[in-house]
């Protein structure tokens, strides 16, 4: 799979040339800036690559990582799904700091985040949020050493650190050091890194939380209801189902929680990975790997054990992620909280879930191949039981796109 842009990483030093951070900055294959696609989308397409995306290169994992932000990002007191102490926002001179934006940005750091005044010019309506700033940094292309050095003298508060942004040579450094400044950007130092790798859909991040919650070891309700409450198209769904001839409850259903005890944690794993499946895929790819994910759980249920035969169906269901949610199962599969089992029978056929996941792919191609008898009447039996529940299965869930 080819791999794609993430983002760019910028480091950034101190005076004893450690790195400090990594600035990361928007980059997109189609060469569209920020600006192009609107900085509020690149904003949020920056953060998700930077958490979802799987790099070969993670430095810049081990270090804080500086965040453009927009003024409409912080007044919606938005989500930023890192840890502060991670995490470096950067406030761009473009932005109007008026008493609300003030007011914002105090929220946030009342959280715990950092902020970095970027570009900043000592514009007076600037300098109330110097007291909430961590970072000063300084475009030493945009004003004068005089100048910066009569600021950085009258400027000083505690903690407070100064760093000088587009240091292109030595003398530059040079001056910028001895002027008592604590930070350095530039090309002088180092270019920003183009960090490649693959981007995950959206589908396939959903698909994996809801692995991780619905698959641990002794679930909790009560997080798996607000989880669930998130996804109103989800729940509709299950709503649906709860009311099914599968279940026929005649009890008016009030609450999430009471369609996830209705319907039972065991299908409810099932039944949210197929809707999950269906919403991620076209049906032609949803219907032949959940055929699979039933053949799996079907024979380990005859063959093996009950506890193997859910780990079969999940076994089957992510040995087709790549068909599913269109990744690459050897990038994939390892970021997933599932059993070590099921990873090593996807990946490399260990295991009797392994041994039972070839089986199956065998019996497949042969199917494909109009030679299904090869294999014994339980495959067949298996084949045909499951072609049946998927099919019965995608008209309860899209009954208007079954094709």
């Amino acid at each position: 799979m080819e791999r794609q842009k993430l983002f760019a990483a910028q480091p950034i030093y101190t005076r004893e040339n450690q790195i400090f951070a990594y600035e990361l900055l928007y980059r997109h294959d189609s060469g569209l800036s920020a600006l192009d696609i609107g900085e509020e989308v690149a904003t949020s397409e920056l953060i998700y690559n930077l958490c979802t995306g799987i790099a070969e290169h993670v430095e810049h994992f081990q270090h804080p990582v500086c965040i453009n932000v927009t003024a409409d990002f912080l007044l919606s007191k938005a989500f930023l799904p890192i840890d502060p102490q991670f995490v470096i926002i950067e406030l761009v001179e473009r932005i109007i700091p008026d008493q609300a934006f003030i007011e914002a940005v105090q929220a946030w750091v009342d959280k715990g985040f950092r902020f970095a005044l970027d570009d900043f010019d000592f514009q007076p309506e600037w300098l109330p949020l110097l007291k909430l700033a961590s970072i000063v940094k300084v475009d030493i292309e945009k004003v004068t050493l005089a100048e910066v050095s009569r600021q950085f003298r009258q400027l000083q508060l505690p903690n407070l650190l100064w760093l000088a942004e587009r240091v292109e040579d030595q003398f530059e450094y040079q001056s910028y050091k001895n002027l008592g400044f604590h930070l350095f950007q530039g090309y002088f130092l180092a270019k920003p890194q183009m960090i490649r790798g693959h981007k995950v859909p959206r589908g396939a991040i959903e698909f994996a939380n809801i692995i991780d919650h619905l698959f641990r070891p002794e679930p909790d309700i009560e997080a798996l209801t607000a989880a669930l409450k998130s996804d109103a198209a989800l729940v509709t769904k299950l709503l649906r189902i709860a009311n099914s001839p599968y279940y026929g409850s005649a009890k008016k259903i009030e609450s999430v929680k009471e369609i996830i005890l209705l319907i039972g944690i065991e299908p409810l794993r099932k039944w949210v990975l197929l809707i999950s499946c269906l919403e991620a895929s076209d049906s032609a790819h949803a219907r032949f790997i959940l055929e699979r994910a039933f053949i799996c759980s079907d024979l380990a249920h005859a063959h093996l054990d009950k506890a193997n035969a859910n780990r079969a169906f999940l076994t089957g269901l992510l040995s087709g992620c790549d068909l599913l949610l269109g990744v690459n199962k050897e990038v994939f599969i390892p970021e997933l909280q599932v059993a070590p089992e099921i990873k090593s029978a996807v990946l490399e056929y260990q295991g009797e879930l392994g041994s039972l996941l070839r089986q199956i792919e065998d019996f497949e191609f042969k199917t494909l191949m109009k030679k299904p008898h090869e294999f014994n009447l339980s495959y067949t039996k298996s084949y045909q039981n499951s072609t049946q529940q998927v099919q019965a299965l995608m008209r309860l869930i899209k009954p208007r796109n079954l094709e």
